[in-house]
């Protein structure tokens, strides 16, 4: 489950019926961050979208708004529509997807 697939551990504390902490743990280290590490920021959009083959554009978007945050950046509006719509459309794929095949 951690980075798509591997090994998550899940804390619950409960008392009397209720959960009172919860805590979830990835126990799988995959190293994504020590590869970005000294490259180009750009980069960022293309390696991690790498990271899984069902959902790169969920990566992908996410390292290119955090770049926009990084460097202040505020992409035009036909350019957050087209992230817009290609978020759109890897969502409704990735759902048909789960919902079909797995």
């Amino acid at each position: 489950m951690t980075r798509i697939e591997g090994h998550l551990k899940v804390e619950v504390e409960v008392d009397e019926g209720r959960v009172i902490g919860a805590r979830s743990i990835g126990t799988l280290f995959r190293g994504i961050e020590i590869i970005l590490t000294g490259r180009e920021p750009r980069d960022a959009v293309f390696i991690t979208q790498r990271v899984c083959g069902v959902c790169p554009i969920a990566h992908a978007t996410a390292s290119a708004l955090a770049l926009d945050a990084a460097f202040g950046a505020t992409p035009p509006d036909n350019g957050r529509i087209i992230r817009n719509l290609i978020l759109g459309a890897n969502f409704i794929q990735s759902h048909l997807l789960h919902f079909y095949h797995l």
